[in-house]
């Protein structure tokens, strides 16, 4: 059997009504020349596309595929769809077909929107015997609004009204606030009423609607107010909104005819044509007939109801393993399935290979995918191949939609939804059943990190989880088995305890994973060195104790703490890092012998104590709490005109000696940490304030370019592109 030829489609909300009828039209005529199609669409988009969005991106596998249709205007974030197109340019050299006007690389497709708005105001004048008429459309030079302005302007043409720009066009934004602005200026009589406003989309129209009612202008009485696009709002709005809903059907059959030709070379017409309709409501003075559900081909609110009736979220996030929540997940996805089509649709989950490892995967996903079964059991394939592979082979053309699954910053993996030979079976809720599948798996991930983490506190009660060394808590436990060696050997006790003093500084300057790596081999020494029946505990964040044993008058106790402080100074110096004294303090007979069970806990606090108090044995010790006072001040005044010469001054030191004890201290130099402070600063103005580039220059001590050329050093963009959430 010969694989079809197949291509990808692009698309945002696949669930809104005009997406849904675009797609179907692609489908149908896609299906009608033997074509299968990709579909890769998100559950969940954000204005600041966060990273797990970018990975539709990274599912797309363009070598299995023959061409590609997008769809821009279905994303809500323009800077998401900008960034999918710059991803095509780079990536894709296969024919691209793009729906919308502009002008782009890309082939674009789209509907008579010009002649379909020149049909609207010629109702309202012939029908209503409009003559003062005003078209609010979209952003100047925008094309979609040029375009939809010069249909009104050829309508007042023909009907012989003289056009004015300053008069019959306001440029809006497509949005909310140029209707509001507008119906301002009506109450304000700033703009003279005109007898109907000619909005270019309906969601202008119907937020001029609501301002001038709260304006107390009527609508249709005083004014009458028309939308486009046919969308259900305008339809649900009091007073309904005349509208006129294009063809998004045929809008679809158009792209996937001019991607046909691009592919073969052959020039086609679609298998059918439809055209668009215009909705006559009470806004404009007409009165509506059909009631907003009948103009649906879905039954939303038996949906709504079988989705409510199924406690989809209580089931899915009540299960305790993955394999119970793959079945759950199985069992309940009847809830975007249709009857209608069995054993024409198939669903299934892939996950990533890492999908719950502690190390979060926010970008792309493993080379090897796991297609999950109902039966507990999975099927390893390569992400190459995307579709699973009891997906692939199909003896009619078939349509896969491809879901990325992720929660904020971590990727699960996708989940794909096929339907084979069928064209418009896709059921708005898919969308939301795949949003609650990933809000499971993380709400499961958590739940095993929770109960990973029980567990470790359950030996923690015994052993020290970084380390591997007995606790403080086992130490009454080890007591007597311990004095019971010593005195079977006839030897003397005495305990080490033994501090690493200023801990804190290798966490500030190398962070918390630089200061475990030091535990941990600081930890192995203490073992490997103590080989003659010791008990090692790790008693506190940087504290130790030894119990140990030596024969009368030996000095063994001596030589193990002068080689621990050796091989830890050693194994300092040789990773380059700062050198931390090790402070010690020792217990001898006969306190020890004295001690029980109920007192040993409390002689090794206070051991400790003795330990912590003995005074370090590095130099800078002498200046390390000016130096540290010195470094706040730095980091709180970051505007000050900070210099080496200023900060030694301040100590009352030579510049080359406080240049030397500073890094010693902190790891870095004073020049480094003069200009990391005024980054950290400018960053949070960047955030936080409207000022300017330049007043933020300022304010950081430097002049515009130089504070653009160092900011982008340190953290790899200019501050612009921090400023909008790159």
């Amino acid at each position: 059997m010969t694989e079809p030829v197949r291509i990808g489609i692009i698309m945002g909300k696949i669930y809104k009504t005009a997406n849904r009828k675009q797609l179907s039209g692609m489908l149908e005529e896609a299906f009608a020349r033997n074509i299968s199609a990709n579909i890769f669409t998100i559950h969940e988009e954000y204005w600041n596309a966060s990273s797990s969005q970018e990975n539709l991106m990274q599912m797309i596998q363009f070598s299995g595929l023959d061409g590609v249709i997008f769809v821009p205007y279905s994303f809500a974030a323009r800077e998401y769809s900008d960034e999918i197109e710059r991803f095509l340019l780079e990536n894709c050299s296969k024919p691209i077909v793009r729906i919308g006007i502009e002008s782009r690389p890309f082939v674009p497709v789209w509907y008579h929107d010009r002649a379909e708005i020149a049909a609207i105001t010629r109702h309202l004048i012939q029908v209503h015997s409009c003559r003062n008429l005003l078209c609010l459309t979209g952003q100047a030079q925008n094309p979609v609004s040029m375009e939809r302005l010069a249909g009104f302007r050829e309508a007042l043409t023909e009907a012989g009204i003289p056009y004015q720009e300053e008069k019959n066009a306001v440029y809006g934004d497509f949005y909310i606030f140029a209707a509001q602005k507008l119906a301002q200026e009506f109450a304000d009589s700033t703009r003279p009423l005109p007898d109907a406003v000619v909005c270019a989309n309906d969601m202008m129209a119907v937020s001029l609607c609501d301002a001038l009612k709260t304006h107390h202008i009527s609508v249709p009485d005083d004014v009458r107010v028309t939308g486009y696009d046919g969308v259900m709002e305008s339809a649900l709005h009091l007073p309904p909104v005349t509208s006129y809903a294009p063809s998004w059907e045929q809008l679809g059959r158009n792209a996937m005819c001019q991607l046909y030709e691009l592919m073969t070379g052959k020039a086609v017409v679609s298998s059918k044509t439809d055209t668009g309709s215009l909705l006559c409501r009470e806004s404009c003075g007409c009165q509506g007939s059909a009631h907003p559900w009948e103009l649906l081909d879905f039954n939303y609110p038996r949906l709504e109801e079988n989705y409510l009736d199924s406690s989809l979220a209580t089931k899915l996030l009540s299960c305790t393993s993955l394999e119970s929540l793959i079945t759950a997940m199985y069992n309940l996805n009847y809830v975007f399935f249709d009857p209608e089509y069995y054993d024409s649709e198939r669903y299934a989950l892939c996950l990533c290979q890492d999908w719950d490892d502690e190390t979060r995967r926010s970008h792309g996903y493993s080379e090897k995918m796991l297609r999950m079964h109902y039966n507990s059991g999975y099927t390893i394939f390569p992400l190459s191949e995307l579709l699973p592979p009891d997906f692939q082979q199909t003896e009619k053309p078939s349509a896969a939609f491809f879901v990325p699954v992720y929660f904020q910053e971590r990727c699960f993996g996708y989940a794909v939804l096929q339907y084979i030979g069928i064209a418009d079976g896709i059921n708005p809720y898919f969308i939301r059943f795949c949003r609650e599948i990933s809000n499971a798996l993380e709400f499961l991930r958590v739940r095993n990190e929770l109960q990973s983490l029980a567990y470790h506190d359950y030996l923690s009660q015994v052993r020290d989880t970084l380390t591997g060394l007995y606790n403080l808590n086992q130490l009454p436990h080890l007591w007597k088995d311990y004095l019971t060696d010593v005195r079977e050997r006839k030897e003397h006790c005495f305990w080490i305890a033994l501090h690493i003093s200023g801990l804190y500084r290798i966490a500030e300057t190398g962070g918390a994973v630089q200061k475990d790596k030091l535990l941990v081999a600081f930890s192995e020494y203490l073992q490997n060195t103590c080989s003659y029946h010791e008990k090692c505990l790790r008693t506190g964040e940087s504290d130790f104790i030894i119990l140990g044993s030596e024969p009368e008058h030996s000095q063994y106790h001596h030589l193990l703490i002068q080689n621990l402080r050796e091989h830890f100074e050693h194994f300092q110096r040789t990773q380059k890092q700062l050198v931390l004294p090790l402070q010690s303090a020792v217990l001898y007979e006969p306190e020890i012998q004295i001690l029980t069970e109920e007192t040993v806990t409390v002689a090794a606090a206070a051991l400790m104590t003795r330990a912590r108090s003995n005074k370090a044995t590095y130099s800078e010790q002498l200046h390390y709490k000016d130096l540290k006072a010195l470094r706040h001040q730095i980091y709180q005044n970051p505007e000050q005109e900070w210099s080496v010469s200023v900060c030694s001054h301040k100590m009352n030191i030579s510049s080359s000696y406080f240049c030397k004890i500073y890094q010693k201290a902190f790891g870095v130099t004073c020049a480094y940490d003069i200009r990391r402070s005024r980054m950290e600063h400018g960053k949070y103005l960047l955030l936080h304030t409207s000022d300017t580039l330049q007043e933020i220059s300022r304010k950081c001590g430097y002049d515009y370019s130089h504070f653009m050329r160092t900011f982008k050093k340190f953290f790899q963009m200019t501050p612009t592109e921090y400023r909008r959430g790159k």
